[in-house]
């Protein structure tokens, strides 16, 4: 299952990276897609929503609505 959600905060290649290797490390995400110019992240797999947020907490970044 894959969901899409906005993300802000992003600004540079690194900013992706920090958020792939922030939201790869939840329990029941299979794969993580960025799209720095969309600013917008793609979840493979089952993870809560909160799980992911809570990932983030304390960084620069937030996860936003579900893209649909």
């Amino acid at each position: 299952m894959s969901k899409t959600y906005e993300i802000s905060g992003m600004k540079c290649q690194g900013c992706a990276n920090a958020v792939t290797e922030k939201l790869s490390a939840v329990k029941g995400v299979e794969e993580v897609k960025v799209d720095l110019e969309k600013k917008q992240v793609t979840i493979e797999g089952k993870p809560w929503k909160w799980s992911l947020s809570r990932a983030l907490k304390g960084s620069k970044y937030e996860l936003g609505n579900e893209v649909k």
